[in-house]
């Protein structure tokens, strides 16, 4: 399984709200994009979505901006994935409404096997807020230029060139 880049961006919105939640400050997208070095484009279409189901809040204008609709704390990061995500059927049996063209489906039990892996993959997310993944505030605020200190860009590396989980 692989989450979207989409989410990837989605999640890095939160992140970055969530670190300058406690200050007050509205955050524009045109300093978020500037941060990460992502596209405005991309950052107001997940800042359109979330702010529709509440997670952000947005006011338009000269002094508008962006934060967060509710305490880091009490937003889970399975709730944000599942917004940003659409599909979590890893095989064609588990896609709602579709019909299954697979001549096991009625005795394989694979398909139990990784509905449960999708429950325990969504339980660790459940049971993890967004001030969970901003522990050290500073250090992030640090990476991402916030309190006057210049921002690093931080790129997005493709498939090929990126850092094994196992190096982290």
């Amino acid at each position: 399984m692989r989450l979207t880049v989409y989410t990837d961006y989605a999640l890095r919105v939160m992140m970055y709200l969530a670190v300058h939640h406690g200050d007050g400050e509205k955050i524009t997208i045109e300093r978020m994009a500037r941060a990460y070095g992502i596209s405005r484009s991309h950052l107001m279409k997940i800042v359109n979505e979330f702010s529709q189901h509440g997670l952000i809040e947005a006011t338009r204008g000269r002094t508008g901006g962006l934060r967060l609709g509710r305490e880091p704390a009490a937003i889970s990061i399975g709730e944000i994935v599942r917004l940003a995500e659409q599909d979590f059927a890893l095989v064609e049996c588990h896609a709602p409404g579709e019909v299954s063209t697979c001549v096991i489906v009625r005795s394989c039990q694979l398909k139990h096997g990784l509905r449960r892996a999708v429950e325990a993959f969504f339980a660790e997310l459940d049971a993890m807020t967004l001030a969970d993944t901003v522990a050290s505030p500073e250090m992030a605020a640090e990476v991402l230029g916030i309190d006057g200190l210049p921002a690093m860009v931080i790129p997005i590396l493709p498939a090929a060139m990126a850092i094994p989980v196992s190096d982290l």
